[in-house]
């Protein structure tokens, strides 16, 4: 009798990188030897890809079942061992991203701020901070809309594109940084349609994180190849350290696979990374007095100018019809004329008809994660109102990494921390906590020279 194959076994390695837009991924296995590709259909869980162990994050563990191609399989070398992995699952216990929120209205009557927080198919994970000003129904419509939108707009991006499976990692972070530009303005359009249909006036500014994972960044050479015979002298062992450091990736026992942080605003919310002890702002206010913003505005008609309170705010021009309109039978028509701190928000009809002085047109930053980065604060202007980055930085430091807080907890204190400085403005808050990744311990960086640090530590030099 004909003895039956022997069954394949499961084995275990590491995600390097797992792309669910392209639904391909590459696996560390234990034991050493090449990485193993995830070809399509390999992975249960397909598009979905949130920053958690199930969406296969960079780093986490997982079984697999590996199967050997024949010849006329996509993906077959007779060169390589042409082993794939298929059914790859990650294993029980891991850590992922988890987010905590809160809100406080301050000293206002109605709390105006509206949040999002959602998994996007294909794309990851998407935080937003919504300040709404003159009401909330602005800042309701777009926390509600702009998600769909972004997906969407991705969506009509990579069809445009074709083809993804060539795509280096550049490209496929422009065509997703596009994706945020397109869902702003189609957004903003769209909410001006039914504000002029129900005589709204107000507006809001908006801030988003969309964590996205599964990008392959090539390694870089050992040092052997790339300096030849000058490899051969001893190294001192912080050189060494240092040049590992060097290479790309977000998680160290699976570098050459990068998470990447979206982020996309429009006013004066704020993102901040926690990187170690120092914090590290993303964003930069939209303000009037922004020499670019000054330019922009003026161009387009606008005025800039400085309150009794030394605060600089954007209004229409002198003759702006709409304003006009506006004043048509009020008793103060002086109180119709607008003037706002921010320079950019969804919404304001009145500072976009006819001149468009204010635009929803959004900044987009794209940061690489790197192991030393376990948290993301996304804030109205309210917490800032009166508190540094750095200073909130060491809020979630002392509640999350020494007090062993959640992000839950750690959205509440800084809040918490607004209010004590006297915030009177509205505030929300919204923490992401990178579970993959540790805070520093309680010997890092003192808090005062972090602060030294922070004050220059930003995105714009």
């Amino acid at each position: 009798a004909s003895r039956a194959p022997p069954k394949t076994s499961r084995r275990f390695g590491t995600v390097r990188w797992y792309n669910g837009r392209r639904r391909l991924g590459a696996v560390i296995p234990d034991g050493g030897g090449s990485d193993l590709f995830v070809p399509a259909q390999g992975a249960p869980n397909g598009a979905q890809v949130p920053p958690q162990p199930g969406g296969l994050f960079h780093g986490t563990r997982v079984s697999f079942m590996p199967m050997a191609l024949k010849r006329g399989d996509v993906g077959y070398s007779s060169s390589s061992a042409s082993v794939v992995c298929m059914d790859v699952r990650a294993l029980a216990g891991q850590r992922g991203l988890s987010v905590g929120v809160a809100t406080d209205a301050g000293a206002k009557e109605e709390n105006d701020d509206r949040l999002a927080a959602t998994d996007l198919e294909q794309l990851g994970f998407l935080a937003g901070v919504f300040d709404g000003h003159r009401g909330h129904a602005c800042s309701e419509y777009v926390s509600k809309a702009l998600p769909q939108a972004v997906l969407s707009a991705y969506k009509a991006r990579a069809k445009r594109e074709g083809n993804l499976v060539k795509v280096s990692h550049q490209q496929e972070a422009g065509m997703i940084s596009g994706a945020l530009t397109d869902a702003f303005e189609t957004v903003d359009k769209a909410w001006l349609v039914q504000a002029r249909k129900k005589e709204r006036m107000d507006g809001s500014t908006a801030i988003v994180a969309l964590l996205a994972h599964g990008f392959e960044v090539p390694l870089k050479a050992p040092p052997s190849e790339r300096l030849g015979c000058a490899a051969l002298w001893p190294k001192p062992k912080e050189e060494e350290a240092k040049a590992e450091d060097r290479q790309p990736g977000t998680v160290r026992h699976a570098l050459g696979g990068v998470a990447k942080l979206f982020v996309a605003w429009c006013g004066d919310c704020r993102a901040v990374v926690l990187r170690g002890r120092v914090a590290l702002r993303i964003s930069e206010d939209h303000r009037p007095n922004r020499a670019d913003e000054q330019k922009r505005i003026q161009k387009a008609g606008g005025m800039v100018v400085k309150d009794v309170r030394g605060i600089w705010r954007v209004g229409p021009r002198a003759d702006n019809k709409f304003a006009r309109e506006l004043q048509k039978g009020k008793p103060d028509p002086s109180k119709m004329k607008m003037f706002l701190s921010t320079s950019r928000s969804f919404g304001d009809p009145e500072l976009k008809i006819p001149d468009p002085v204010l635009t929803a047109t959004p900044e987009v930053r794209v940061i690489d994660l790197v192991p030393e980065d376990w948290a993301v604060l996304i804030c109205s202007d309210g917490v800032f109102e009166r508190l540094s980055d750095q200073v909130l930085a060491d809020v979630l430091y002392k509640c999350m990494a020494l007090g062993g807080g959640d992000a839950v907890k750690g959205a509440r204190e800084v809040v918490q921390a607004a209010l004590r400085a006297g915030t009177r403005d509205n505030m929300t808050a919204i923490v992401m906590r990178l579970g993959w990744a540790a805070p520093p311990d309680g010997d890092g960086a003192p808090a005062e020279k972090a602060q030294e640090a922070s004050d220059s530590l930003n995105m714009f030099g």
